[in-house]
């Protein structure tokens, strides 16, 4: 007759493992523990700000009503809105652009959304809304007038079956493009620009 070995209890498991965890994994000495204990309170250094980001927008005042950036585009000092006081739609926005006479310059146009992204800040934030309102301030330089629109529109306008749609907007509070209906109008208005070179 064959005799079966009874298995092992699991108290004797938990001693061998605790075992050879002892022999693998010497516990800590006091002196390597006492080398993690400090004698007076931790004192961090002093904070040191991190230095402003800087600027990616580069303009030039002309001293004639228009600025000049980084990529050889001339804007209007004033937008629409501060130069009317008003907000204006797409439509009344690309016969304010084509009627402009800004600095002498009669090749005005609508800016892309691109080319809006070329004067947004992120450095920066003026609070130079027609409103003024202090928690939306603008990406925007103080080179240019006080009393702008929160957002233009561009000249991408989408060809459609539907009558009021679309044209991608771009809104200087945050940064976003925006698809908007063409007869849209509160908080915005346009920012003609042309080719300097």
């Amino acid at each position: 007759m064959v005799a079966i070995k009874k298995p092992l209890h699991p108290i004797f498991y938990a001693w061998l493992m605790m075992i050879a965890g002892l022999l693998f994994f010497p516990p800590a000495t006091f002196a390597e523990v006492n080398n993690y204990i400090h004698d007076k309170p931790y004192e961090a250094p002093p904070y040191i700000p991190p230095p402003p980001p800087i600027s990616k927008v580069h303009l030039t005042d002309n001293k004639d009503g228009t600025i000049t950036d980084q990529q050889g585009l001339m804007w209007t000092q004033k937008d629409s809105h501060a130069d009317l006081g008003k907000c204006l739609n797409w439509y009344q926005s690309y016969d304010y652009v084509k009627n402009l006479k800004t600095g002498g310059y009669n090749d005005w146009r609508m800016p892309t959304t691109w080319e809006m992204y070329s004067i947004y800040d992120d450095t920066i934030e003026n609070v130079m809304a027609w409103d003024h309102d202090p928690e939306n301030p603008l990406h925007l330089h103080a080179l240019f007038a006080d009393g702008a629109a929160y957002w233009y529109w561009s000249r991408d306008k989408q060809d459609t079956d539907l009558t009021d749609c679309c044209a991608p907007t771009f809104y200087f509070v945050t940064g976003l493009s925006n698809v908007r209906r063409l007869s849209m109008c509160t908080n915005g208005g346009v920012r003609a620009v042309r080719n300097a070179q």
